[in-house]
C-alpha cells in the first residue's frame, strides 16, 4: 500500500513538475512586457475556460461564473493588504471601505428587480468639492462570468488613483439572465446614480460610465442612452459588435495565437452567443459571417471596414477586413434584429452624433483591438470629442494589473497613469492633483 502511495506522490510531482515547465517555456508574442506574468494569466485563463467549457456540457442552463474560477482570478486580482496579519500594521488606506448596497428598480414590465453595487469612495477629493465625481464601472467577463468581487482590488486602487468615486455594477449575467439583462441591470443604477445624485453626494455634472470588455459593451450601450447626462464614457477594450469576426484583429489572433486563455476568437464568439441567449451550435457560422443577411451586411459594413475606420498612422496591421458574401437563411431573420440593436451592438448605433466626450484603451495582442479603434474613429468623424490610448504591449484585460492586486504590469500602470492625467485634465481641470 505504502508502494502504491508513493508511486502517486511520484506520479503527481512528475506531471506537476512538467506542468509548470510547460507554461515556463510557453512561447509569447514579441513585444509584451512582463511575459513571465502573463504566462500565468494565460495559463489560468486556459484552465478557467475549460472548466466553463465541462459545466457547459453537464448543465446548460447553469451560470457560468464558477465559484471555483471565480475564487482564483479573485485571489490574482486582490488588494495586498487583504491578506495583511491582524496582528500587522497595515497602511493606512485613501478609500474608505467600500459599501455595498442594493438599487431597487422597477422595469419597464413593472416587476421590481434588485442590483447590487459596491462603491469606493476617496475622501480628499469629495470632501473638497462637496460631491463626488463618480464613475459608474461594468466589470467585463464576456457577460457571463466575474463579478464586483473580483473586481474589488482594481476598482480601489482606480478610485484612489483617479479620485473618483466608483461605482460598482453587479449585473445579471448569461446565459441564467441573456441580454437585455445586463443592459437593463447597468442603465438602472446609471439612471438611479444620476437621479439621486444630490442625496449619493455626487457631483451631478461629473457622472462618467466605464467598462472593460463585456463591461466596455455595456457602458458604450448605455452611454447611447443617456448621453445628455453624463459627462464622458471609458471604453476599455470594449466588445462593441456581433457582425464580423473577420476584422484584422481576429485575423491576427486566430488559432495559433500564443496566449488564447487570454484572448481568441472562439473565446469572445463564445460570449456572445450566450449573452444573445443563442445555443452554442451556432459557433461556427458566426465565425464564418453567415449569420447576417447580405443586405444588412452591407447597410453595416462601412462600420467594420479597415480600409474606411483603421487610421493608416496607427499602422497596427497589414490585414483588412474579410467582408461576409454568403448568409445562411435560417439563421439571418433571428440575428439581424439583435445586431441591429444599438443596446446589444453599440457599434452600429444609427447616430452617434449626441455622445459625450470618450476616452477609449485599445491593447495591440487583442482579437477586439479593431472594433475599439473603429468605433473611435466613427465618433471622431461624428463631431464626437474623442481620445484614443492604443498600447503597443497591451493585450486583453491589461488595464486590471495596474495596482490593488498581487499581479501588477509596467504596461497596465502606463495606461492608468495617461487615464488619470487626462481627467483630471479634462473632467477635473485640476492637473496639479496628479502629484
Amino acid at each position: 500500500m505504502a508502494s502504491v502511495v508513493l508511486i502517486l506522490l511520484t506520479m503527481l510531482v512528475y506531471y506537476g513538475a512538467i506542468g509548470m515547465l510547460s507554461v515556463l517555456n510557453r512561447p509569447m508574442p514579441a513585444g509584451l512586457t512582463d511575459s513571465h506574468k502573463v504566462r500565468w494569466l494565460d495559463a489560468l485563463g486556459r484552465g478557467a475556460k475549460g472548466g466553463a467549457d465541462e459545466e457547459e456540457e453537464e448543465n446548460e442552463e447553469k451560470d457560468y461564473c464558477d465559484d471555483f474560477d471565480d475564487n482564483l482570478v479573485q485571489d490574482l486580482m486582490k488588494n495586498e493588504e487583504d491578506y495583511v496579519d491582524d496582528n500587522e500594521e497595515e497602511e493606512e488606506q485613501e478609500v474608505e471601505d467600500k459599501d455595498d448596497n442594493v438599487v431597487f428598480v422597477v422595469g419597464d414590465d413593472g416587476d421590481e428587480n434588485v442590483d447590487d453595487v459596491s462603491t469606493y469612495t476617496p475622501l480628499a477629493l469629495g470632501q473638497n468639492l462637496g460631491c463626488f465625481p463618480t464613475i459608474v464601472y461594468f466589470h467585463g467577463g464576456g457577460w457571463t462570468w466575474l463579478s464586483v468581487g473580483v473586481y474589488d482590488g482594481p476598482l480601489k486602487h482606480f478610485a484612489n488613483s483617479t479620485k473618483f468615486k466608483i461605482v460598482g455594477v453587479e449585473y445579471r449575467k448569461a446565459p441564467q439572465y441573456p441580454f437585455p439583462a445586463a443592459y437593463d441591470d447597468c442603465l438602472a443604477v446609471t439612471k438611479y446614480v444620476i437621479h439621486n445624485a444630490r442625496d449619493l453626494h455626487v457631483c451631478n455634472d461629473m457622472v462618467i460610465v466605464a467598462g472593460d470588455g463585456a463591461g466596455g459593451n455595456l457602458a458604450a450601450a448605455v452611454a447611447n442612452e443617456m448621453s445628455s447626462l453624463i459627462r464622458m464614457q471609458i471604453l476599455i477594450n470594449p466588445a462593441l459588435q456581433m457582425m464580423n469576426f473577420a476584422t484584422p484583429s481576429y485575423q491576427d489572433f486566430g488559432k495559433d495565437f500564443l496566449i488564447p486563455g487570454i484572448t481568441s476568437a472562439d473565446k469572445e464568439i463564445t460570449n456572445w452567443i450566450r449573452y444573445a441567449g443563442l445555443p452554442p451550435e451556432l459557433l461556427p457560422q458566426l465565425a464564418n459571417g453567415t449569420h447576417i443577411s447580405l443586405d444588412h451586411y452591407n447597410f453595416l459594413s462601412n462600420y467594420v471596414d479597415s480600409e474606411k475606420k483603421m487610421p493608416a498612422d496607427l499602422n497596427v496591421t497589414q490585414k483588412k477586413t474579410i467582408h461576409n458574401s454568403v448568409h445562411n437563411k435560417s439563421l439571418t431573420n433571428r440575428l439581424d434584429e439583435l445586431i441591429f440593436d444599438s443596446r446589444f451592438c453599440p457599434m452600429f448605433a444609427s447616430d452617434v452624433r449626441h455622445l459625450a466626450q470618450t476616452y477609449v484603451i485599445t491593447s495591440q495582442y487583442d482579437v477586439l483591438r479593431d472594433e475599439g479603434i473603429m468605433y473611435a474613429q466613427r465618433l471622431k468623424d461624428s463631431g464626437v470629442k474623442v481620445n484614443l490610448a492604443h498600447y503597443w504591449k497591451g493585450f486583453h484585460g491589461f488595464f486590471l494589473f495596474a495596482g490593488g492586486g498581487w499581479i501588477q504590469l509596467e504596461e497596465s500602470r502606463k495606461a492608468m497613469d495617461d487615464l488619470v492625467k487626462y481627467l483630471h485634465t479634462n473632467i477635473l481641470r485640476t492637473p496639479t492633483m496628479l502629484a
